[in-house]
């Protein structure tokens, strides 16, 4: 009987949440649990805040802000990089803006803009509700995100007016997450105020709420430069990384400490207020946090530029960031008033804040029962299978091609349900709706949506309102992309090759005299084109890589790009060869059909390079 009764008592204490309350046992589970994540992700150091109730229930460091120096993390002294947690203080200076009636969240962003205006691609007009929900329809553009140095840092509306990306979208319709759309908001509070973003920032939020130890500024005011941890790169050894700049600093420049990091965490949860100091009134802020957009109703809305991350029933708001080698989380758990605040140093950190928040999420706020399944077809689940492709990326430049390399598949896995692939990770997903799919023994929700044709167009994913993915077939497809190019990449190298060889090995002997060997010229014209277009290839794999394009395009990467003009013209005269060499029967018709293919082929891979804008700079 006593075995039962504690049998009982060990099954409940793993469905049932623990209290925060008791500060011992969080504290070592933390410790276990952050311990463990630094070993197996090879990650230098981490600093952690959690509050509940307006008091800190645990802020402590883990391993080294010097790896070298072994200078252990000070949660109270060391400046982590925060990342896109920055645009909360954006999106919170916009409201304060609202609430002093300055701005309005509905109207045209180009009444608020002076030095450039946004183009009218669409008939809808973009609002700060847009921006703030990532909905005005920009592409995502990449290049130019990151400085080396401070030389990168420009006037805010200077970088934008040179680098605003192209609308690719109406407004309001699919969030697609937006750097450039958060700049904007904060060039439109440089346009209201009159002051420049970091001055308002420090004198109406990081001043009143006391956070001595956190700054936009690039580089950090000499005071705190002294207590930035390191950031690092892993690759079998620990390399030390330089600070990074970011050209639009408000949307992720921000460095802090846990420690800072507990009063911003406080006023978002107390109704705007800390202490005497209040940020925002308390009916603006519950307008911030309300639901703003919303792809489907069983997927996570956008808050007024706060992501809802909730799961299983319980209400979690708030944002990640991300910079190179700094990967953070902040949480905020309106339910129970408290909050989580993780940073790691490390470029191994990027998702693993969301793995440790899961982990704290499992024992403190454990998820309802999960909706049950309903019985479907194996035919009806036909429709949902294929590749889709998120639709965070560029359209407009070179760097569009990198949208292919990371689709997600959907497979029919049997007459249960779906198997989701993505990256590294599969998924089985079984189905509680017509539309709306479970991940197997977890609460996350997976969501698909149909065309006015009824066709299934697009696929959300519960918990993540940034973004949508868009179902791809035909010309996007990524299989038709790769055999192209596959089929540039084998036939450059056999023309390459084979054409020398041929010529060497049969030096000296006579033509048949019913054939003749194609014509010289021909032959040429032919080598040069894909020895041209192979060289492409290799400057391009040579040249662009993400961290090298984040800081500009290199000058050798824009010479490249101008090889395929050379390409065009050498692929039509090609042609112009062909039309002559086909109907002469004196030319093998082995030797006409290969040419014929390295026409197809060249035409090919030149419309692939049109296709992802890698024809000319």
């Amino acid at each position: 009987m006593k075995r039962t009764f504690f049998l009982f008592l060990l099954a409940t204490s793993v469905t049932q949440a623990q209290p925060l309350s008791d500060t011992v046992t969080l504290t070592a589970f933390m410790d276990g649990v952050m311990t463990a994540t630094l070993r197996d992700k090879n990650i230098v150091g981490a600093t952690l805040s959690i509050i509940q109730n307006g008091k800190p229930l645990l802020v402590k460091g883990y391993g080294f802000s010097d790896e070298e120096k072994r200078v252990a993390v000070r949660p109270d002294r060391d400046l982590f990089r925060i990342g896109s947690i920055s645009k909360v203080f954006t999106w919170i200076s916009v409201m304060q803006l609202v609430a002093q009636g300055k701005v309005d969240l509905n109207a045209d962003i180009n009444s608020y803009l002076k030095d450039f205006k946004i183009e009218d691609t669409y008939p809808e007009p973009i609002t700060l509700k847009h921006l703030m929900t990532h909905t005005p329809g920009f592409e995502d553009r990449f290049i130019g995100l990151f400085g080396r140095d401070s030389a990168s840092m420009r006037p805010l509306g200077e970088v934008l007016k040179d680098e605003m990306p192209e609308r690719v979208r109406p407004p309001g319709s699919y969030a697609s997450y937006s750097n450039h759309g958060t700049g904007l908001a904060a060039y439109i509070v440089e346009q209201v105020s009159g002051l420049s973003f970091n001055d308002y920032v420090e004198k109406n939020i990081l001043i009143p709420l006391g956070m001595k130890q956190t700054s936009f500024r690039q580089p950090l005011p000499k005071a705190l430069d002294s207590m930035m941890s390191k950031g690092y790169k892993y690759n079998n050894r620990y390399i030390v990384e330089k600070f990074e700049y970011v050209p639009l600093y408000p949307v992720g420049s921000a460095a802090t400490t846990a420690t800072d990091m507990i009063p911003f965490m406080r006023a978002l949860l107390e109704n705007g207020k800390v202490n005497d100091v209040t940020i925002l009134d308390s009916a603006t802020l519950a307008l911030m946090k309300t639901p703003a957009h919303r792809h489907h109703p069983a997927v996570n809305p956008m808050r007024h530029g706060l992501m809802d991350v909730s799961r299983g029933g319980v209400e979690v708001i708030g944002h990640g960031g991300d910079t190179f080698w700094f990967h953070s989380m902040m949480a905020l758990f309106p339910q129970t008033n408290a909050g989580f605040f993780l940073s790691f140093n490390t470029d191994t950190g990027g998702g693993v804040y969301l793995d440790v928040l899961n982990e704290f999420m499992d024992r403190y706020y454990p998820a309802a029962e999960s909706k049950p399944t309903v019985p479907v077809a194996k035919s009806y689940l036909g429709q949902f299978a294929g590749k889709y492709r998120a639709n965070r990326h560029a359209y407009s430049d070179y760097t569009s091609v990198a949208s292919m390399l990371n689709d997600a598949t959907v497979n029919i896995l049997d007459s249960t349900g779906l198997e989701l692939h993505s990256g590294d990770r599969i998924r089985e997903l079984v189905p509680i709706d017509s539309m709306v799919f479970r991940e197997k023994n977890s609460p996350n929700l997976v969501v698909f949506e149909k065309n006015n044709e009824g066709e299934v167009t697009q696929l959300f994913v519960g918990g993540m309102p940034i973004f949508a993915m868009y179902k791809v077939s035909g010309l996007k497809s990524a299989a038709l992309h790769m055999l192209i190019f596959g089929a540039a990449i084998v036939m450059g190298v056999v023309a390459l090759f084979f054409w020398p060889f041929v010529a060497v090995s049969r030096a000296g002997y006579q033509s048949h005299r019913f054939t003749k060997p194609m014509p010289l010229n021909a032959r040429l014209i032919a080598w040069l084109n894909f020895f041209l277009l192979m060289i492409f290839y290799l400057g391009i794999a040579t040249n662009a890589n993400e961290e090298g394009i984040v800081y500009g395009t290199v000058t050798a990467l824009k010479v490249f790009l101008y090889l395929p003009f050379v390409n065009i013209l050498l692929t039509v005269t090609m042609i112009v060869w062909l039309i002559r060499i086909l109907p002469v029967s004196y030319h093998r018709v082995i030797s006409r059909l290969y040419y014929l293919v390295l026409c197809v082929v060249s035409a090919a891979a030149l419309w692939q390079l049109y296709y992802w804008n890698m024809i000319g700079w």
